[in-house]
């Protein structure tokens, strides 16, 4: 597996042995993290400990071997997405569009994104243009809910974890939902924040975008919080045509890391309670894909269909993807142009 991928697991050395500290015991996905990093987990218990996307793992220590479900302890990690490898980004652009002399840029998010508040200007998948784009986010340091209690989730690592229905919270994260009755806030922010509520307000120790919907869900916070990540890339050369770099879906899926040195390299993860179809989709012929299981680097062969690959996902998990790809000629590059 690529250094790139192994930095996301909270700086655990591959192969190591483990005591699982108070942090550790708090992370619902701690099965899979020691599956991907062949990590040997020691603890007061002898366990085999389950995790929410099906890995089990051994848990060293005293007494009858109990089986048990992550995580072990309730508790909070500030946790948020890497950002993605830029460079790669360019490279994969350069060596599938035409770009002459002069400025572009690429949005990194595989998905719609809104880049201005206030005039609801949004840019496609992926999109690759001419010239610059700035973005302006609104962002806030109070809330009032008016709501006396909610239902709260936040993110742990690779995994969003529900804390239940309270009228008092304080939490340090980068993420934060709270579902009412009818309305649900939903706050994000590059830098975790402390955000405490109580009689309806919500204080932060800094700033974060606010987002109000009808369900938590609808806002999709595990994107909000990849695009704060992952702002828009300048280019150093004006894209002949605006299209769509990379596309991803369905909304639950996230890129957990992507590297390109001619092959592209793709780790993805399903953010949800249900296992998913993911297609990827390229401006490019794929003419190999395949998908590796980090768990225990077991490969399976994909079959591409032309410009796009269809990946497998179980629920909370966590795949790698790797494709070849093949500039497409003008006229077909012609057909993927984004109308404005």
């Amino acid at each position: 597996m690529s250094d790139g991928v192994l930095m996301l697991f909270l700086g655990l050395k591959p192969g190591s042995k483990v005591h699982l500290d108070q942090a550790l015991l708090s992370v619902e996905q701690l099965p899979q993290m020691a599956k991907i990093l062949n990590l040997s987990l020691e603890w007061e218990n002898n366990l085999n400990l389950h995790g929410p996307d099906g890995s089990e793992v051994r848990v060293h220590g005293r007494g009858n071997v109990l089986e048990a479900t992550s995580p072990l302890l309730q508790g909070f990690m500030p946790w948020s997405f890497e950002p993605l490898n830029s460079e790669s980004l360019k490279s994969l652009t350069k060596d599938l569009i035409p770009c002459e002399e002069g400025e572009g840029y690429i949005n990194p998010s595989p998905w719609e994104r809104v880049i201005d508040d206030q005039r609801k200007v949004t840019l496609g998948p992926g999109e690759i243009g001419p010239g610059k784009v700035e973005e302006r986010t609104d962002l806030a340091e109070n809330l009032d809910t008016n709501m006396f209690n909610g239902f709260f989730y936040h993110l742990n690592p690779f995994y969003i974890s529900a804390l239940g229905l309270r009228d008092f919270v304080s939490i340090k994260t980068h993420m934060l939902s709270i579902q009412g009755y009818s309305t649900s806030y939903t706050l994000v922010s590059a830098k975790p924040f402390l955000a405490t509520f109580q009689n309806g307000k919500v204080k932060l120790d800094g700033e974060a975008l606010v987002i109000k919907t009808k369900m938590w869900k609808e806002a999709k916070p595990h994107r909000l919080l990849w695009n704060s990540i992952n702002p828009v890339i300048s280019l150093d050369c004006k894209p002949k045509y605006k299209v769509s770099l990379i596309k991803i879906e369905p909304s639950s899926v996230v890129p957990l890391h992507l590297e390109y040195r001619g092959i592209l390299e793709i780790g993805l993860i399903n953010m949800d309670d249900k296992p998913v179809v993911s297609t990827v989709y390229l401006p490019a012929r794929i003419s190999r894909a395949s998908v590796t299981d980090p768990r225990d680097m077991s490969d399976e062969n994909l079959e591409p269909e032309f410009d796009r690959v269809r990946v497998p996902i179980r629920r909370w998990g966590i795949i790698l993807l790797k494709l070849e790809v093949k500039k497409l000629l003008e006229g077909l590059l012609k057909k993927k142009i984004i109308s404005t």
